[in-house]
């Protein structure tokens, strides 16, 4: 597979000093809602207050995913047995009824078999015309 060239962002892409975007802003949103979720993180108050810049917001940002991060190392994993995994099952075979469980080329012919309902047909609506209010007819 032959790789793409992406050309590197110019220098003026970020701008520490230029407001953060609705989208940014709206995921802001949501981190300061899972801190709130979460209790103190640790997280400084002020840092938490400057996200309207780009600066602000890149910092607050790595400030929660470093305190999420350090949260989750620190919770306990729960202890998985090495044996070997239970063999996967097919839940719509499961699902179901017995009627149904027939081997697919039998499906498939009674579906090939079956004879479908006619097509409606529906009139398409039209729009009434308007009286033309201008003439565009040239002059000789």
């Amino acid at each position: 597979m032959d790789s793409i060239p992406v050309p590197a962002p110019p220098p003026s892409a970020y701008n520490p000093n230029r407001r953060v975007s609705d989208l940014i802003l709206g995921q802001l949103k949501h981190f300061q809602h899972v801190e709130q979720k979460h209790g103190n993180l640790g997280i400084d108050p002020a840092l938490a207050r400057d996200i309207y810049t780009e600066a602000g917001a890149a910092r607050y940002i790595t400030a929660i995913t470093r305190a999420l991060r350090g949260r989750a190392a620190a919770q306990p994993v729960a202890a998985t047995s090495p044996s070997t995994p239970p063999p996967p099952t097919n839940v719509a075979v499961l699902l179901m009824p017995k009627a149904v469980k027939q081997p697919s080329k039998v499906r498939l012919a009674i579906a090939a078999s079956a004879a479908k309902p006619p097509a409606k047909k529906v009139a398409k609506k039209t729009a009434a015309k308007k009286p033309a209010q201008y003439s565009f007819k040239r002059k000789k």
